[in-house]
């Protein structure tokens, strides 16, 4: 990054990057000065350049996580004393800030954006008279504001304002709004067709953008919304793959292991629960296994315990049924795996669910031709299942006994 050094001006040139950065860089503001015209229709777009004006050094240094050196190349213009407030937000520097802003609608805004998430103070920014970004601004932390109360659906209506306000700025703003509106809603509405509709209107404003990372985190939601979708509309679930395949095509694993590790868990789980009707369906099972062995190097046991457990269940499940040249080697391994699991679950918290484990090992065994611990194994699964009243899963049980019973070897080994 380069930042060439001058006394920047304090006038204001629109549109204003407010809303297009996470954190303090959010609040921004950038002076007049050469060559700020065109950096700030780059900002709009969600471009940022390798080479800053002398005049938004600031903004600079405050995205790279320079704070004291932003703090440093501020003035005293009266943009810099906001911005100075956004960056240090103190009691002074609020008071300064405001004697800055005085008959600036825009400004104001700023400052008490800036000051209501500092603490600062409990009121957030009046809509009046502040239009554009500095509206969206202010739209947004009310928001914010509803939502710290609770109030999901009050939280709407301020979100679609601020949508409004932020669709003649610039398509990163507006895609960054209709993203939270889409998250929003998805909160309050559920997974639905409109939701997802939502999620695609913000990917659509994010294309002309720079901002692919964030693109493809809405990507992922809309995928994750079809997806819960398929259960009733089974034909969503290859376009919900499609389109966590697109989002990882961005979502790098060693940058952002969070989205990666979702994705590939859900690509995996859907294609386990896609029906298997055509000879495609061995490549679709190797897909599933290779994808949740990706999610599963983010998702450990001790960093993420609910999504390691299920992961390691359906990774262990798919090698059961995975064709390939080393079966013994996946049954082997989906029995340890198994193992693995009953460590962790509790027959007192989820006995179904303990039963389940105990019932998918004992095919695993079986299938090894480990007869005599399989009948074990299916003798406590059934054990809980008659417990539970699971009448069901009791008689498959039986049935599998019944086969193991007619077996003309039985080995008790280990695998």
């Amino acid at each position: 990054m380069t930042v060439t050094t001058a006394a920047p001006p304090a006038t204001l040139l629109r549109p204003q990057p407010i809303g297009v950065f996470d954190g303090p860089a959010g609040l921004i503001l950038v002076p007049a000065g050469d060559g700020v015209a065109d950096l700030l229709g780059d900002l709009a777009r969600g471009q940022v350049p390798r080479e800053w004006p002398a005049a938004a050094a600031p903004l600079a240094l405050a995205l790279a996580g320079e704070t004291d050196a932003a703090l440093a190349a501020l003035g005293g213009a009266a943009c810099d004393r906001v911005n100075r407030l956004v960056l240090q937000p103190t009691p002074e520097h609020l008071q300064d800030a405001r004697e800055a802003a005085a008959g600036s609608a825009e400004l104001q805004a700023v400052v008490a954006a800036a000051a209501f998430a500092a603490g600062l103070d409990d009121r957030p920014p009046a809509l009046e008279g502040a239009a554009g970004e500095f509206g969206t601004l202010a739209a947004t932390v009310r928001a914010s504001d509803a939502l710290a109360a609770g109030d999901r659906r009050g939280a709407v209506p301020w979100l679609e304002r601020a949508c409004l306000l932020a669709a003649g700025v610039g398509p990163a703003l507006e895609g960054r709004a209709l993203a939270a509106l889409a998250e929003l809603r998805h909160r309050v509405e559920g997974p639905t067709l409109e939701v997802a509709s939502a999620y695609e209107a913000a990917e659509h404003a994010l294309a002309p953008t720079g901002l692919d990372v964030l693109r493809a985190e809405v990507r992922l939601q809309r995928a994750g919304v079809l997806h819960e979708l398929s259960a009733e509309q089974p034909g969503l679930l290859v376009q919900a793959v499609r389109l966590y395949q697109s989002a990882l095509i961005v979502l790098e694993e060693a940058e952002h292991p969070e989205s990666f590790a979702f994705a590939n868990m859900n690509i995996g789980l859907a294609m386990l629960a896609m029906p298997a009707v055509q000879a495609s369906d061995q490549v679709r099972l190797g897909v599933a296994v290779q994808s949740l062995r990706a999610a599963l190097r983010v998702y450990t046991r001790e960093s993420h315990p609910a999504e390691w457990s299920s992961g390691r269940l359906n990774l262990a499940n798919a090698l059961q049924y995975l064709p390939s040249r080393h079966r013994e080697d996946n049954l082997a391994e989906a029995v340890e795996i198994y193992e693995e699991l009953l460590e962790v679950r509790s027959p007192q918290d989820d006995p179904a669910a303990y039963a389940r484990v105990l019932a998918n090992q004992a095919n695993a065994l079986a299938h090894l031709g480990m007869f005599a611990p399989a009948q074990e194994q299916y003798g406590e699964a059934r054990t809980w299942f008659a417990r539970l009243g699971d009448a069901d899963a009791v008689g498959v049980i039986d049935e599998q006994l019944a086969a193991i019973a007619t077996q003309p070897s039985r080995n008790g080994g280990s695998p």
